[in-house]
């Protein structure tokens, strides 16, 4: 199978993968700290005094699971290609973050999970491609980084 190929598969089942760990680890957030009762999700004062009534945990839990999918997927896309791509890196972590940004405008979280989420995200990604780029050190450094 060609490279390319082989990097764009493993691309599509990165983003998978992240999209995957978010819903899971956000999933378990929600099983530890169900909702007293379930917001009208269409009443916009309903929902901010639901998220307003969430304790910090929760919050760090979202915060967790959204920067776990961000590691996991470009881990995933890396070990299935063995090598490190910026592909991978780019897009998965662009991926996270333009649907967290999405998520912090549409339903009103904290400002400093907004803010936390928005500025770490590209460095947990940045982060996990130079971490996986020492995980492969007998590749020359053009065989690693596209």
């Amino acid at each position: 199978m060609p490279l390319a190929l082989k990097k764009i598969l493993a691309l599509l089942i990165g983003l998978l993968v992240s999209i995957g760990t978010i819903a899971l680890l956000e999933q378990f957030s929600h099983w530890l700290y169900p909702p007293a009762s379930t917001p009208d999700w269409q009443d916009p004062s309903a929902v901010a005094a639901y998220m307003q009534s969430l304790p910090v945990m929760a919050y760090l839990l979202v915060l967790l699971a959204w920067f776990s999918g961000v590691v996991a997927g470009i881990v995933v896309a890396t070990l299935l290609v063995k090598r490190v791509s910026r592909l991978f890196v780019v897009v998965i972590t662009a991926m996270v973050w333009l649907a967290t940004l999405a998520n912090v405008y549409l339903i009103p979280h904290p400002l400093w999970v907004s803010v936390t989420a928005l500025f770490l995200l590209p460095l947990a990604g940045w982060l996990t491609g130079r971490w996986l780029h020492r995980c492969y050190p007998h590749h020359t450094e053009t065989e690693i980084v596209d």
